[in-house]
Formats: structure tokens, sequence, C-alpha cells
């Protein structure tokens, strides 16, 4: 399992640094490794969970480009920025936290939430939700 784990993460960052395959990424990849991700952040330890969130976020951003992360989930990057947040707090790395909150909030509002005025209080709140619903 580790070594599926760590493979996936290692492919992740293949495709993360060429920002030309991003239009070849399907949305079953993507699903995959937000789940394979999601699965780290729940379960793993802090240090591989945080490296996992950042590839996620990395990936997301990538496909938020062309319009992929709308097939997806158009929130699927501020929540991946939201638990990113929470790891850092978890380790101590307050300054990174506030950073990633803060482009949670930014990004939220960027996709197709425009109109919608949401806090950071709230998208906390809805991802601890969904975390206690999943795990």
């Amino acid at each position: 399992m580790n070594t599926l784990v760590k493979s996936s993460f290692f492919t992740l960052a293949v495709i993360t640094s060429n920002i030309s395959v991003a239009n070849n990424i399907s949305t079953d990849f993507i699903n995959n490794e937000v789940k394979i991700t999601h699965n780290e952040y729940l379960h793993g330890s802090p240090e591989v969970a945080i490296y996992a969130m950042e590839s996620l976020v990395r990936l997301l951003q990538t496909v938020q480009s062309n319009g992929l992360l709308l097939k997806i989930n158009h929130s699927s990057l501020s929540l991946s920025y939201i638990r990113l947040g929470f790891l850092y707090e978890k380790s101590g790395l307050k300054q990174k936290a506030d950073i990633a909150f803060s482009k949670a909030v930014a990004s939220y509002k960027s996709s197709d939430n425009k109109s919608e005025n949401i806090s950071l209080k709230d998208l906390k709140s809805f991802v601890r939700y969904l975390d206690v619903r999943i795990s």
C-alpha cells in the first residue's frame, strides 16, 4: 500500500510539473488522486499528508485553468486548501496555515460562487462536517 501511495505521488508530481499535460488528464485520474490524498489526510502521517495535499493543490490549480475542475467539483481546490491549512496547523506551521486558509476563501470566491458570501469559518465548518461523515 505504501508503495502504491508513493508511486501515485510520484505520478502526480510529474504531471503537475508539466502544465501542457493537464489538457490530457481525465476526471477519473483526478478523482482517484483526490481519494488517495484524502485517505492520507485522514489516516496518514502529517508529513505524508502535507506532501500529498500540496501535490493535489498544485494539480487542481493546473486543471482549474483549463476548465476541468468544473467537471469534477468547483470547490475541490478551496476544500483542499482548507485541509492543507488544518494539516499545517497540526504541525505548528501557523503562517503556512493562514496562507492556505486565505487561498481557500479566494479560490472559492473565484470559482462559480462569485455572488455567494462565504467566510473562512463557514468553509472550515463544512470541511470538518465532510471529514466526520467520511471517516
